[in-house]
């Protein structure tokens, strides 16, 4: 019966704000840090303009990553999967999905999931806890019966 519930609705979960501001705000926060200690670092040291360039990669790196970690995730009632992030938004059958893990460490019940395809991955901010979240996980197992989870 709960087939029939799943079968023809969709699903919407976003992440709490508040997650994923205190995640963007300590982000900037290390970046500044890093920022100034390299800056102080450079000015007594005379650092090589390549260390300089590499460090810079870092945190470019950094920022691009974190900014693909969707906040969103919806998934239709055809089995289309949607997750929006603030670089861009990834659309794609919930049968390309492999594998759906969860966090290794649940000390606290905001954490990330994993979402991995044939070549890449995908993230998103969550609330394990989140009745939404479980409801979105439902229907992507009812549309994808060869999918893992673990640990969600």
């Amino acid at each position: 019966m709960k087939k029939i519930v799943f079968a023809g609705k969709s699903f919407l979960y976003q992440a709490p704000i508040i997650f994923v501001g205190v995640f963007y705000v300590a982000l900037v926060v290390w970046t500044v840090f890093c920022i100034g200690m390299i800056g102080s670092k450079t000015l007594n040291a005379g650092w090589p303009m390549l260390q300089l360039l590499m460090i810079a990669f870092v945190l470019g790196y950094t920022w691009f990553f974190s900014l693909g970690i969707s906040y969103r995730i919806h998934v239709n009632d055809k089995g289309m999967l949607e997750l929006t992030s603030f670089r861009r938004v990834l659309k794609l059958d919930t049968n390309a999905i492999s594998v759906v893990e969860g966090p290794r460490l649940a000390i606290l019940p905001y954490s990330f999931i994993r979402f991995r395809m044939e070549r890449e991955k995908a993230y998103l901010f969550c609330c394990i806890t989140d009745v939404e979240l479980r409801h979105v996980l439902k229907k992507i197992r009812v549309t994808n019966h060869e999918i893992k989870f673990k640990g969600v």
